[in-house]
């Protein structure tokens, strides 16, 4: 009387071992991969609306400690503003030398954003505009 064995062999269970290891390596690599494209889309997000908010005001209200490190200088008409906010480093660039007026008591002035991040400084966003002013006169 013959009785046979069922069995898989050495060979099949290292084969399917290879084949569920490669899909778990799969599944943990496309996991990190999301979560670093989310945390660089959070970042890009969060730069542009930094650079479109300090596009429009050149002194954004800050807390005070982040105040006295907000910059401005002027060099033959250009205006730069530079400093830390949101956790970005932001400099903006006003030329009011070529600058235009569209109508009289107006100007117009390009200004140009670039909010860099990260500890080597890479660039994050860049942004540029051209900003119409009236001066003040109460």
């Amino acid at each position: 009387m013959r009785h046979s064995v069922r069995a898989f062999t050495f060979i099949e269970v290292l084969a399917c071992l290879l084949v569920v290891s490669l899909g778990i390596a799969a599944v943990v690599s496309l996991t990190l991969y999301a979560e670093i494209m989310s945390e660089r889309a959070q970042a890009k997000s969060t730069a542009m609306s930094t650079a479109l908010a300090v596009a429009i005001d050149p002194t954004p209200l800050l807390h005070p400690a982040a105040a006295g490190q907000w910059n401005t200088s002027t060099v033959n008409g250009t205006v730069t503003t530079t400093g830390w906010i949101n956790g970005y480093y932001v400099v903006r660039v006003e030329s009011t030398k070529l600058g235009s007026a569209p109508s009289p008591g107006f100007s117009s002035n390009p200004v140009s954003v670039d909010v860099y991040g990260g500890v080597r400084g890479t660039l994050v966003a860049s942004y540029t505009t051209r900003l119409m002013e009236q001066p003040f006169s109460p």
